[in-house]
């Protein structure tokens, strides 16, 4: 009997392996878009190119500020996921461990997909930068953008219909996926409020936002206004915890048999 990949046929000992993450031609697919989503990444920092826009950038931060922002740092964890599973399928038992976990995919997944989502609504309320395409600087910024947040988010999602194994994933454990985007915001609005200059990655970590868009114009009350912030906070991460639910109920129901 032929055996394409006799790594993943050995863990099927134990838990059932899809047939498509067996497939080497599969693995060879995920490693070419987890390496070319970190060249990606590599190419913003290296031709990090600073224009001033008094609305989305008054301020250099510099090259590096990018992995300040939730949509960076959850594409590095999908290009980290996507090349671990490459090496499960290639038959690397400990990557199989670790990429045939649904629950990490679970995390991985909805961080993404969330990324997607709140980029493309804030698309019309004006929190994004326009897109430009007038010059190779401007195309290669908006096609980073567009990869980052219209082409990666809806991939894992398709791959996530295609789930690696019959291991379920427990309901219970998924309030683990709110810890790390309350770590993020915690840490967002801590930095925001004690550096100079003052740098928050998202509009509604500012504690003027809410306060503005609630007081309108009256006087600034700072444990007020941070007051105001709690509950969007919370919504937040449980909206982060929702999504996760949906994520982990769409493996529970065409995992593997």
């Amino acid at each position: 009997m032929k055996k394409e990949n006799t790594g993943c046929i050995s863990l099927a000992a134990k838990h059932k392996i899809n047939p498509l993450y067996q497939k080497k031609l599969f693995g060879m697919l995920l490693l070419i878009i987890g390496v070319f989503g970190i060249l990606v990444i590599l190419h913003r920092l290296a031709h990090y190119v600073y224009e001033y826009d008094a609305q989305f950038s008054p301020i250099d931060y510099g090259r590096f500020n990018i992995i300040s922002y939730f949509t960076v740092q959850s594409n590095i964890f999908v290009c980290g996921y996507l090349l671990t599973m490459s090496a499960a399928v290639f038959g690397n038992k400990h990557a199989q461990k670790i990429a045939f976990n649904p629950m990490l995919g679970t995390m991985v997944t909805t961080y993404i997909v969330l990324t997607g989502l709140v980029y493309c609504c804030g698309i019309p309320l004006g929190f994004t930068p326009p897109f430009k395409w007038d010059n190779p600087t401007h195309a290669m910024s908006s096609f980073i953008q567009v990869f980052h947040h219209m082409i990666i988010p809806p991939f894992m999602l398709i791959l996530w219909l295609f789930p690696a194994s019959n291991k379920k994933v427990s309901y219970k454990s998924v309030w683990l996926i709110g810890i790390y985007p309350l770590v993020y915001s915690v840490f967002s609005i801590v930095r925001g409020a004690v550096s100079d200059p003052t740098f928050y990655p998202y509009p509604f970590y500012q504690p003027t936002f809410f306060w503005e868009m609630l007081l309108g114009d009256r006087p600034l009350n700072p444990p007020l206004a941070y007051l105001l912030m709690l509950p969007a906070l919370i919504a937040g991460i449980m909206l982060f915890v929702m999504v996760g639910m949906i994520i982990a109920f769409i493996h529970n129901k065409r995992r593997a048999a």
